[in-house]
């Protein structure tokens, strides 16, 4: 699949002057057919005279931390911006979001429909990952500490220049804001755009963690590599696998032997190098009931005082050690990664918990040994609630009681996606619609009746519309929130983003309130311009039609729906059944995503497939 170029033609193409590092204080940038021609705009200048050397560029860093607080470069340069083109809304720390959970992304608001926004973010992203005098690509976006720009539908990455603007399909079409990825040394202006000194050693985290330099395997266990890395880590590794070149660029042939190194060693073939991989090299336990550093597994007594901590990415400290422990497979040093997210996940599996990697009072239980579900609950107090209807964002004394029979999950009274996920995972154990929702029959069997449906048949009385219990979206976080005329914020942007055809404000006025009347008429829903789950959900599969399936894995030899809706979504022949054409059109879009080519189908595909069936 070809990638359209950013510089596609257009009505009218006007010169630019090459960007030295203290070059034009204008540029003129051709707009897309059908606006006005281009503006002739301002660009940022540096407060220091900068150096003829340029910032080394680091491989992709994707944001991993839960950070509090937003990092100063982004916001310094937003205000560089809005000092430049005019004050403009921007955001930079979201809750747990990749670099924007770090406090290192930057989102500066403009409309690519409006001609005046739409030159104004062209300027300033092609200015930044223009070459300079020297011909060195990108080199505003090095000296300001810029690791990747995603603007109307395209992407830029500083670790990779030569790919120049490729074609975006993420989610968002980021048509209303420029998104910039800080690097971290671009994230406390540490970069020559403000402090007049190229950088040469790049930072890898918040300062004090930085890269170590040596050749020992053992010094990398806490770092992450994947396809585009790049550097020393990526040396130590290839040394230490063997089996291919040593040049420092974890590209696709470096890709295929850890997959084949992860194969070797019984695990999780997915390319990525993370402390399982670091530690198979290094011959640390990656399983039992030994930690990486050799100390036992901790008691039960040495466990129960972090019983009330609830622990997730991000976390450190002492109580995520004794985690660490307890769970085995990982270095105990303290600090909640991705790698610790992942066996969490997996110890939650084998306990029947929900996977969401999160380590509340339900995990510390099972990894004491003990378990959280009540006994008090019998056939006769949960009689009272039999009509009762609860479903997600439920509340109360009826939630409280369910979540006691159910068992394996907190009770807090508050049916939450932790909620949701057991509610679905005991429905299935009963042979019941596993959709999420506690209705008559669900309080009867609770209750200690039958559900009048053998254990191993799935029932078919009520049909799931529901998001999987392990899938999620850029919709999940707002399903909770009923819409209407009035409301504002994050999950209207969300609807809005999700919608298109609107400007999103996040503010829902009258033309939002008719799209979404257009929308519902559309889906089959009364249409009433409220947004309530069951439209929140009708949304969510208009902007991922293959949701339902994406937890479901797909291989050459795979027969069915699922197979049907892949090969339709590839636009191939929809025989449901896997065979070699299949494979090729699946190992055709991975590499079209530049994805491992292993022609099996898991998540990280199905999302690719998606975007570009859109």
């Amino acid at each position: 699949m070809s990638l359209p170029h950013v510089d596609a033609p257009t009505n009218r193409r006007l010169p630019v002057r090459t960007l030295g590092a203290l070059s034009a204080s204008v540029i003129a940038f051709p707009l897309a057919a059908g606006t006005a021609e281009a503006a002739t705009l301002p660009l940022p200048k540096p407060s220091r005279t900068l150096p003829s050397a340029l910032d080394v560029a680091p491989p992709y860093q994707p944001g991993t931390l839960c950070l509090t607080e937003n990092q100063v470069g982004p916001v310094a340069f937003a205000k560089l911006l809005d000092a430049t083109y005019g004050k403009h809304v921007w955001g930079v720390l979201r809750k747990c979001d990749q670099e924007h959970g770090e406090g290192r992304a930057l989102d500066w608001m403009l409309n690519a429909a409006k001609s005046s926004d739409l030159a104004m973010g062209n300027a300033i992203t092609r200015w930044l990952a223009a070459p300079d005098a020297q011909g060195r690509q990108g080199a505003m976006a090095r000296r300001v500490g810029i690791n990747y720009i995603i603007w109307n539908r395209q992407i830029w990455k500083a670790w990779a220049p030569e790919r120049g603007w490729q074609a975006y399909t993420g989610s968002s079409p980021h048509t209303d804001h420029i998104h910039l990825s800080f690097t971290w040394d671009g994230a406390v202006k540490r970069t020559s755009w403000w402090t007049g000194t190229a950088v040469t050693n790049y930072l890898t985290g918040p300062p004090g963690t930085e890269m170590p330099t040596s050749n020992d395997p053992r010094d990398y266990v806490k770092v992450t590599l994947r396809r585009g890395s790049r550097g020393k880590p990526v040396e130590v590794l290839q040394r230490s696998i063997g089996g291919i070149g040593v040049d420092g660029s974890f590209g696709p042939a470096t890709e295929s032997r850890v997959l084949g190194y992860q194969k070797e060693k019984g695990l999780t073939q997915n390319g990525i190098v993370d402390s399982r991989v670091w530690n198979a090299i290094i011959g640390a336990p990656s399983t039992g009931g030994t930690t990486g550093s050799g100390s036992t597994t901790p008691t039960t007594s040495a466990l129960a005082k972090y019983a009330g901590t609830v622990l997730r990415k991000g976390s450190r400290g002492e109580a995520v050690t004794a985690m660490q422990k307890a769970v085995g497979g990982l270095v105990a040093d303290g600090s909640f990664g991705p790698a610790t997210e992942a066996r969490v996940k997996a110890y939650q599996k084998s306990k029947g918990l929900p996977q969401n990697g999160v380590v509340d009072a339900t995990v510390w239980a099972a990894l004491m040994g003990t378990s959280t579900a009540a006994t008090g609950s019998t056939g006769s107090s949960l009689a009272k609630y039999s009509k009762v209807v609860l479903r997600l964002w439920s509340r109360g004394e009826a939630v409280k009681a369910m979540q006691k029979a159910v068992g394996g999950i907190a009770v807090d009274g508050s049916f939450g996606p932790a909620t949701e996920a057991r509610v679905k995972a005991w429905q299935r154990s009963k042979g019941l619609a596993a959709d999420g929702v506690v209705d008559a029959k669900d309080w009867k069997v609770l209750a200690g009746g039958s559900s009048g449906v053998a254990a191993s048949t799935p029932a078919t009385s009520k049909p799931s519309t529901s998001t999987p219990a392990t899938t999620s979206t850029e919709l999940t976080a707002h399903k909770g929130s009923t819409l209407r005329s009035g409301s504002a914020g994050a999950a209207v942007k969300a609807l809005q983003r999700a919608l298109g055809g609107l400007s999103a404000d996040g503010r829902y006025g009258p033309a939002t309130q008719a799209r979404v009347v257009s929308f519902q008429r559309a889906a089959g829903l009364t249409a009433t311009g409220v947004v309530d789950r069951a439209t929140w959900d009708a949304v969510e599969r208009s902007v991922h039609p293959l949701l339902a399936h994406w937890n479901t894995v797909l291989k050459r030899g795979s027969h069915g729906a699922a197979v049907v809706a892949l090969q339709r979504a590839l636009g191939i022949t929809a025989d449901g059944s896997f065979g070699p054409a299949t494979e090729t059109a699946v190992k055709a879009a991975q590499r079209a995503a530049h994805l491992a080519q292993t022609g099996v189908v898991a998540t990280v595909t199905w999302k690719a497939v998606e975007g570009r069936a859109r």
